[in-house]
């Protein structure tokens, strides 16, 4: 495998060949063909040749977009992405004002250029031009004309929009018709559900399809209908005859101006204003502005005095600005740190100096004294010579020795002294007077930093019912629509949860909710007869532990068959075909329903077969740094269980060492610190209030090379006891340093990252240091445990097996060729590069050489990766090559049109280097 060292070479590499190559490459193509657009726009506005540029210079933006993803420059890759979609919409000839948009290009190349300078000189970057221009940007594609054409698509032609509008939506319409026209079937709550349907369809559709128009027409007519309820056989053909009209204007004209309404309609909602309908339809969506409007609609200042807020007055704050609140409160945490820091410093130093001034009281004594004995010694030799004298000098003297003292040079000297000493011990109070209310300071500081990092914290969170309740209505349609009985049971409705973690969850809660309906609740006759109870349930539960959500999903339906699961798996060659069924742990196997493409069902059904599969289940959870557990029995139900940890600015944190590495591990997590020496160890246990545990040494379980630590009883020799998996655990450290509340910042996942690193911490002193989670410690101790076996197993699936297999890579940027040669060449494998997909056909056309897998990009010039797909598929010799497309396109449009043509998976970029590897050997093994 590769180590974090080769992983950042590579990543450097990316970043390297984007900005000497890449960049320069396709900013020049940018820079030369707005330059050619101005002159073909100043000469003929209907030139042919338009929509050849738009996509050259489109297709310029998309790759400096994905190189500048990989190189890890996201401000660099969003601007890039919001000047392809302005090319995009001139070429589907969305665009009206030619001036503002040219304009708007201009800029943003400019600042193109200007970041990726900066990029190269290692500068700090300028956010905040760039960012108004993307704001900007985005302000005027909003105020675009609606695409006709497929948004997600990006260049493709509009056939299958057509093709869906005509098979799909007039599939849907002929079912409601069938219903109407049918004497039995036309019952007025039968009619009112198929609306329902259809509306529904119609809205999803037009969703996927980036039909505005269905989709306005589709919540304009929901309105509308609970008004019509005493009428609605006829209100449906009514509706139904709409939908049929904006659809045909569609198929039909150029550019129509869509949604048209009726007379029915526009007289039902509003009588004879019909441009009220506009209005409403408006009123539902978000407000449009454009640059022009930014500059027309100067804030007007008002002078007159406003009135006093209520106090119950709230404000809508996005949930965006929320995060950022809270990751510059962490970064206030932080400089905290360093203060405390800068203050155990101070503090050390007002204790040296208060020790060396006692030393120097005695000084000042001394000083005191011999100031007094230089004064006696003067007087008397004063005196003395005085006296020889007397008769001489008895005019000239006016004063007595006693009335009147002299000093010298070294009175001067010495009272200097004695008063710097006494100013140093004044220096040294007034010091020790400012670091006192320097501590006091900072812990009022700690107190409001805590409170505004509470405060924060709770306007993050929401109850679960926010989540669930949303659930309600829709199985309720769900149990009309397909006549089955379902209840939603809810526990745990007023639990806290972040608000990012609910958002992130509604649609794999969808997903698996809808997925239990279908394959998992049986038909009420069916559960009659296996003597369960009716209605079904499915229960949606919520509960805290520690810093965890814990979150489930049971039903009590079929279950899963576990045997069907597993037959399908090895069919996909997901397992060995010499592995039986009782060979594999159960969990193994459930597992397998999270691959890519995996479906027990025999055919796909509208209300489980769409949408997303578990696959990306499990990822959308991941990505939230959580978990996913199976548990299923059959004739009882199915339950997922899902644990994600809270998004907390600080928590309690156990500094330990290990070697000379600083680790942090949650406090919650642990139950004691042991002192090794006082407790026999023997046999890897460890004898604890007569209890023997499992005990193991930290530093050897990570899967890195570490030092192999000897235990010396004599030293202060530290263990940790941990709940791991439901049992007790000791993990020996080197030290305990400190337990303090600490920042948790996440890691950036452009590197994999270790499912037990839950993210780092950074000290006062500048220091980074991980968190550890130790409820991943399970599967490293399972992973040390056959850890011989692994090695094996490595020699002979990654060495010996990877140096015969040759890959092909097909992509148009310089950057990921490279990035993928050098990631797929470490690990053994043979590698061709090809610049585009004509290339790559040419290439195997001509070569004797064997391939065993391709990876390719979809949009190249020359042939795209569709195309590619095609004439691989129907050539004789190339038809079983295993090929994994690589975009940027990150849809489900996208992937399943190249899931359809014959692609083995698909993968987006920028990407993971160790997931590439896991992606190609998993490829390469099952086909």
């Amino acid at each position: 495998m590769l180590d974090a060292n080769s992983l950042a070479a590579i990543a450097l590499e990316a970043r390297n060949c984007f900005l000497e190559e890449d960049a320069p490459e396709f900013l020049e193509i940018l820079t030369r063909g707005i330059e050619d657009l101005k002159q073909i726009l100043n000469e003929s506005k209907n030139n042919q040749n338009l929509h050849d540029v738009y996509k050259e210079l489109g297709r310029a933006a998309h790759s400096i977009k994905g190189g500048a993803g990989m190189a890890e420059m996201p401000l660099v890759s969003k601007l890039a992405h919001r000047i392809e979609d302005l090319f995009e919409a001139l070429q589907q000839d969305r665009v009206e004002d030619l001036d503002t948009t040219l304009g708007l290009l201009v800029l943003g190349i400019e600042e193109l250029e200007n970041l990726v300078e900066l990029e190269k000189n290692s500068c700090l970057l300028d956010t905040h031009s760039a960012d108004e221009l993307i704001i900007a940007l985005d302000e005027f594609l909003k105020g675009l004309n609606p695409s006709n054409e497929l948004a997600e698509i990006g260049f493709a032609d509009d056939s299958f929009i057509k093709t869906a509008l005509e098979s799909d939506l007039s599939d849907c319409i002929q079912r409601v018709q069938e219903i109407i026209e049918s004497e039995d079937l036309a019952t007025p709550k039968n009619v009112k559900n198929s609306i329902d349907t259809l509306l529904e369809e119609c809205e999803l559709l037009g969703q996927a399809l980036n039909c505005h128009w269905l989709v306005e027409i589709s919540q304009l007519i929901k309105q509308l209908k609970s008004a019509s309820e005493d009428d609605i056989i006829n209100f449906t053909k009514e509706a139904i005859a709409l939908i049929e009209k904006n659809k045909q204007l569609y198929l039909v004209e150029t550019n129509p101006q869509l949604p048209q309404y009726s007379d029915y309609f526009q007289k039902l909602l509003l009588g004879d204003a019909p441009e009220k309908i506009e209005q409403l339809i408006i009123e539902q969506q978000p407000a449009v502005v454009t640059p022009q409007k930014i500059a027309e609609n100067k804030p007007k200042f008002n002078l007159e005095k406003p009135p006093l807020p209520s106090n119950n007055r709230n404000l809508r704050i996005p949930i965006n600005k929320v995060n950022k609140m809270g990751d510059l409160t962490g970064q206030l945490l932080v400089f905290y740190e360093q203060l405390s820091l800068y203050e155990n410093q101070i503090k050390r130093g007002s204790l040296s100096l208060k020790k060396r001034t006692r030393l120097l009281s005695p000084l000042k004594e001394q000083l005191e004294y011999l100031y007094d004995q230089f004064s006696v010694r003067e007087k008397e030799n004063f005196n003395h010579n005085g006296h020889s004298s007397k008769a001489k000098n008895e005019e000239k003297i006016e004063f007595d020795t006693l009335e009147f003292d002299e000093y010298t040079q070294i009175h001067t000297t010495l009272q200097s002294l004695t008063e710097l000493i006494i100013q140093i011990q004044e220096l040294r109070e007034d010091f020790d007077l400012v670091n006192r209310e320097f501590q006091e300071t900072l812990i009022d500081m700690r107190k409001c930093l805590d409170t505004l990092d509470q405060e924060l914290r709770e306007v993050r969170l929401v109850p679960f019912i926010n989540l669930a309740g949303s659930f309600v209505k829709p199985l309720e349609k769900l149990n009309k629509d397909y006549h089955k009985s379902v209840q939603l049971i809810i526990e745990g409705e007023q639990v806290l949860i972040d608000q990012n973690i609910i958002e992130t969850l509604r649609t794999p809660f969808n997903h698996i909710i809808r997925n239990a309906f279908d394959h998992g609740i049986e038909m009420p006759d069916i559960r009659e007869k296996k003597g369960k109870s009716n209605p079904a349930q499915i229960k949606l539960s919520a509960k805290l532990e520690g810093n965890n959500v814990i979150l489930t999903i049971a039903d009590d339906g079929q279950g899963i068959d576990i045997k069907k699961v597993y037959e399908k798996a090895k069919m996909l060659g997901l397992f060995p075909q010499n592995k039986e069924f009782d060979q594999l742990p159960r969990e193994e196997i459930l597992g397998t329903i999270f691959s890519p493409g995996f479906s027990t069902a025999s055919q796909v059904s509208d209300l489980s077969g769409r949408g997303m599969g578990m696959d990306i289940v499990k990822a959308e959870i991941e990505k939230l740094r959580g978990t996913i557990e199976v548990k299923t029995e059959i004739g009882k139900g199915t339950i997922f269980q899902l644990k994600i940890p809270m998004a907390l600015n600080i928590i309690s944190l156990l500094l330990v060492k290990i070697g000379s590495h600083t680790v942090a591990i949650p406090s919650e997590n642990v139950l004691r610190v042991i002192r090794l020496s006082d407790h026999e160890i023997q046999d890897n246990q460890i004898l604890w209030e007569d209890e023997r545990i499992s005990f193991y040494n930290l530093a050897q379980i990570l899967p890195y090379n570490a030092p192999n630590l000897s235990i010396d009883m004599g030293q202060p020799y530290a263990g940790l006891l941990l709940q791991i998996g439901g049992e007790k655990v000791v993990m020996a450290v080197d030290a305990v340093v400190d337990e303090k509340p600490l920042v948790s910042k996440s890691l950036d996942d452009t590197v994999a990252i270790p499912p037990y690193l839950g993210g780092c911490t950074i000290l006062g002193s500048g220091t980074v240091v991980p968190i550890f989670v130790p409820d991943y410690f399970k599967s490293l101790l399972i992973q040390r445990e056959s850890k011989r076996q692994l090695k094996e197993i490595e020699k002979e699936t990654l060495t010996v097996k990877m140096d015969e297999l040759s890959i092909m890579i097909i992509d148009d940027s310089v950057a990921v060729r490279r990035t993928l040669n050098r990631t797929l060449t470490q690990v053994g494998y043979n590698v061709t590069q090809c610049r585009d997909g004509k290339e790559a056909w040419n290439t195997l056309q001509s070569t004797s050489e064997h391939f065993d897998l391709a990876i390719c990009d979809l949009e190249m010039p020359g042939f795209d990766g569709y195309k590619v797909l095609q004439l691989i598929r129907a050539s004789e010799a190339w038809k079983n090559l295993p090929v994994i497309i690589l975009t940027s396109r990150d849809n489900d449009l996208h992937r399943q049109k190249a899931m359809d043509l014959g692609a083995n998976a698909y993968l987006t970029k920028p990407f993971n280097p160790l997931k590439i590897i896991e992606k190609v050997k998993d490829v390469t093994l099952r086909f």
